[in-house]
């Protein structure tokens, strides 16, 4: 399971969690060879507690006996009695379990999928390699361990809300609007954003999208709550103007809005009366919105095109039907999914996805935008390749107007300062 090449290029950065040194990994193979190369190097680490078993059965049998269960398993998934799959299904049953690490010598197809099956289970997925997996590469996972993940006591409650609520806050203007900026990936300049609602209630809680847009959808405010953030898109863009900055905003369309009939001249009407040019703006649209009423999808998504406005297909990668969506629709960007770029570091098979949808893009002539990145390794492999944008977390997390002037002075001061740097 694990290479023992140890080499100085090799030798991993550990920072490992306190709860895998203190109670311990358990390495799941049918191979003694494999174990014990996996139980050296978890030593080696630091892990005081190396738990081994040599089928799926044995491994959770020994879980049932232990008073502390290890922080993380790691599993092949072709063993005689018990198979890694088996085993993760049952490890979904049990109200507490380990993170996983993924070993296999199948192809990267089915693991990618079985990893897919992990994640999809409520299992914290740790990494899913091919044996033998080396050091740096157990020790990106372990370093993983709790990434992001709160604690069951600050888990908070559902926040609950009902549409008199929403209906209020629209009348009061209190849905307001973040961007997250969009940056270049050959420049590393801004290169636009998109337009977020976020709605505080009245006892100071956010509400999320998750929950408001359906609400809105399904009592027939989505075209207003689609125009007041448009309202205020317009008014903020026309703030930045006067300051010199002229930013392009992606703002999302929902799949009733494309059906309400008179929502496309209400949107280019308040665009010419506030003066800013169709092309600044792009409307984002989601694959699963485009097959809810296919007529006014395209008679809605044609008249923005035909006026000069972006059209963006969103999560492209997470229909069934994303090759027709694009011989369709007249698009001018192709927004991949997060669940792309955050697996193609680490698995091959995902990253030639990755690599097959920004082709598509390049060789359409429209621009490819990565949607979710959070780590330097996930950009790294955008720029190579080939990718024109991203947004992220790494990069820029959303944020009021009022603040964006100011993000991207001090984005330019730094860029200015790394460049005056370089040349001296």
């Amino acid at each position: 399971m694990i290479s023992l090449n140890t080499s100085a290029s090799q030798n991993p950065s550990l920072n490992l969690h306190g709860d895998i040194v203190q109670q311990g990994v358990m390495v799941v193979d049918d191979s003694s060879m494999h174990r014990y190369s996996a139980h050296m190097c978890l030593r080696a680490f630091g892990v005081s507690q190396v738990y081994e078993a040599a089928n799926g059965k044995l491994a959770l049998d020994q879980l049932a006996l232990l008073e502390k269960i290890p922080a993380v398993m790691l599993l092949d998934l072709e063993m005689p009695v018990m198979d890694g799959i088996e085993v993760l299904q049952q490890l979904a049953q049990l109200p507490h379990k380990p993170a996983v690490v993924l070993a296999s010598s199948s192809d990267e197809v089915l693991i990618s999928a079985v990893a897919t099956m992990a994640e999809a289970l409520g299992i914290n997925l740790l990494g899913a390699f091919r044996k033998p997996v080396n050091p740096v590469e157990l020790a990106d996972a372990l370093n993983s361990y709790n990434t992001g993940i709160c604690p069951p006591d600050q888990v908070r409650p559902p926040i609950e809300t009902d549409v008199e609520q929403l209906k209020t806050a629209l009348d009061r203007a209190k849905i307001q609007v973040y961007y997250q900026p969009k940056i270049d990936l050959e420049t590393m300049k801004v290169a636009g954003v998109e337009a977020l609602a976020r709605w505080k209630n009245l006892q100071g809680d956010w509400i999320p999208p998750g929950v408001f847009i359906p609400l809105a959808e399904e009592h027939g405010l989505i075209g207003d709550l689609t125009l007041s953030v448009l309202d205020q898109v317009l008014q903020d863009m026309n703030g930045w103007w006067e300051l010199g900055q002229y930013i392009p905003v992606a703002i999302n369309l929902s799949a009733k809005s494309l059906a309400e009939f008179n929502l496309a001249n209400e949107i280019i009407q308040r665009v010419i009366r506030q003066g800013i040019p169709a092309h600044f703006i792009t409307f984002e649209i989601t694959e699963s919105a485009l097959v809810v009423d296919l007529p006014s999808a395209l008679a809605t998504i044609s008249r923005l095109r035909l006026k000069g406005f972006g059209i963006s297909i969103d999560d492209y990668g997470t229909g069934f039907s994303s090759m027709q969506q694009l011989s369709r629709f007249p698009f001018s960007e192709l927004k991949i999914d997060r669940s792309f770029i955050q697996g193609a570091p680490a698995r091959q098979y995902i990253r030639n996805i990755l690599k097959s949808a920004i082709e598509m893009g390049q060789r359409l002539g429209i621009t490819t935008v990565a949607e979710g990145v959070e780590t330097e390794a996930e950009l790294h492999l955008l720029k190579s390749l080939g990718c024109k944008q991203a947004q992220g977390f790494l990069l820029a997390r959303p944020m009021p107007g009022r603040e964006l002037m100011g993000w991207v002075e001090q984005d330019l001061q730094r860029k200015h300062t790394i460049c005056q740097t370089s040349l001296g």
